[in-house]
Formats: structure tokens, C-alpha cells, sequence
């Protein structure tokens, strides 16, 4: 499991950092004193357990909580805090935190609340992954929906086929796509605000997630066209995703060519070409 760690005490970071890597399967993929570079750093990373002090600034531990939920960013949370009374814990389990532990820290009690939650996260994932077996069961599907299906399963494998199935702004993507799918509607006439609970600026931070995907996807594709030329489906992707002029001028960086012409991203053209890629079956 992924973990990050959001606290102006080294100490605790430290604690934190040494019980959580004694095991293989958990890694510390960052950490912060400042609650406002956790908040861009959790835009990048996928993290499973953020565990956060309440004393961090410019703003606390618990409003770092909201402004993440704001934006989609859901770990599971642990809360500490030197100051911890009574108001800050209610506030806290309101905001969904899973615990609230005050400090000093005692490194039996956070190897304790570390299996406690960690034993959750595995449950939940578990429950999860079976759920997903369900619903990929034949027995589960009317004929349109199965037909559904298939098309939600061709964009995962396209996402896959650019190398950005696993990038943080895939799954923005996945749910952008599945309610195109859905609606059987295009890019433009999404209600961002009705459908996906989107607002102004949550939908700024997700454009901005699935940008930096895209940005990795052109780049691997244009590496393909480079390898591999006279291949028809590179060139259909290159043209129905990203436009191939694009592409064309990653290939031109990656080959070192100076040219003051630079990409262009359109969400709406790649989104509006997955969604008729979507029909398609290679």
C-alpha cells in the first residue's frame, strides 16, 4: 500500500516512516510539513493511507481533509495532532477521517493503528475486487449492457495500449468515458456539475490530472510511430485521439529536432475519439 505522510514534526514522519517500510508491501511515496504541498502532491500521487497532523499550516489537518474530497482525492485518513480536544475529534470523524490519535505518538500504538487500517484498506479492496467479478459475469448483464461493457473494456485497453492506464488523472478518464458510454452522449455536452458532481474548480484540478496523463500518452505514442512507422493503428490513434500534426511534433522532439511548434492537447478530441473508438473492436 501506498502511504504519505503530512506533518510538521520530523520526528513523527520518521516514526511514521520506519514502522509503516517494515513491511515489503507498504511504500512512503511522500511526505510534507506544509499542508499545501501535501494537497499538489496527493494531485499526483496515487496514495492509499495519508496520515496527516492537524497542526500543519497554512491551513490544518482536517481542512486539507475537505479540500482533497473536494477534488475526488480519497485515501483513507489518520489524524494526529498535539492539540487534540474533544471539538477537533467530532470535526474530524464528521470529515470521514478513519482515526484521530493524539500526540506524542508511542511507536506500539501507531504499529497498532497502522494494522488496524491497513487490515481495512486490504478488506475493502478485497470486497472490491469481487464486486468487479460479479459485475464481469455474463449472468449480470441484460444484452445492452453487455454491449456496454465491451465498450468500457476496449477504452481501458486503449488506455493500456498508450501506457497511461495506471497514470492518477486514468481514472478521471474511466469516469469522463463511462458517462459518455452511459448517456451516449459526446464530450461537449457533458453536465460536469449534475452528473459528475464537478464544480469550476474541481473541474480545473481534474482537466489538469488528466492533462499530465495525456501529456505521457502522446509522448509513448510517439515513440511507437517512431519504432514502428507503417503500423495502421498507431496512425489511427495518432489522428482520432491526439491529432496527428501533434504527434507528429513529439516525434520531432524525441528525435531532437529544434522546432519552437509545441503539442496541443484537446480534451474534447480525445475524449469525443475514445468515445467513438469505444465501438470499435480490434
Amino acid at each position: 500500500m501506498n502511504f504519505y505522510l503530512a506533518d510538521p514534526n520530523e520526528a513523527n514522519r520518521n516514526l511514521f516512516q520506519e514502522l509503516i517500510e517494515r513491511s515489503f508491501d507498504n511504500y512512503v511515496v511522500g511526505q510534507s510539513s506544509s499542508a499545501s504541498q501535501a494537497y499538489l502532491d496527493l494531485l499526483e500521487l496515487r496514495v492509499d493511507i495519508m496520515v496527516i497532523s492537524n497542526d500543519l499550516t497554512p491551513y490544518d489537518g482536517i481542512e486539507l481533509v475537505r479540500r482533497l474530497r473536494d477534488v475526488n482525492s480519497r485515501p483513507r485518513f489518520i489524524l494526529t495532532g498535539t492539540k487534540i480536544t474533544p471539538e477537533i475529534r467530532e470535526a474530524a470523524y464528521r470529515e470521514n477521517i478513519d482515526i484521530v490519535v493524539a500526540a506524542p505518538l508511542q511507536p506500539i500504538e501507531v504499529k497498532h493503528l497502522l494494522q488496524l487500517i491497513g487490515g481495512y484498506v486490504n478488506m475493502t479492496n478485497r470486497l472490491a475486487a469481487i464486486y468487479e467479478l460479479a459485475l464481469a459475469s455474463p449472468a449480470s448483464y441484460q444484452r445492452p449492457q453487455s454491449a456496454q461493457r465491451k465498450r468500457i473494456d476496449h477504452v481501458n485497453s486503449v488506455l493500456m495500449f498508450l501506457g497511461i492506464a495506471a497514470e492518477t488523472g486514468s481514472e478521471d478518464i474511466r469516469r469522463i468515458v463511462k458517462l459518455m458510454v452511459d448517456q451516449n452522449i459526446n464530450f461537449a455536452a457533458i453536465n460536469f456539475e449534475r452528473d459528475l458532481q464537478m464544480n469550476d474548480h474541481t473541474k480545473k484540478v481534474v482537466f489538469q490530472r488528466i492533462r499530465r496523463s495525456l501529456k505521457a500518452g502522446i509522448t509513448n505514442l510517439a515513440t511507437m510511430c517512431l519504432d514502428y512507422p507503417e503500423n495502421d493503428i498507431l496512425l489511427e490513434y495518432a489522428n482520432n485521439l491526439f491529432e496527428y500534426q501533434n504527434v507528429h511534433v513529439e516525434m520531432q522532439r524525441l528525435q531532437g529536432d529544434e522546432t519552437p511548434a509545441k503539442s496541443q492537447i484537446s480534451l474534447q478530441h480525445f475524449f469525443d475519439g475514445l468515445w467513438q473508438e469505444s465501438f470499435r473492436e480490434r
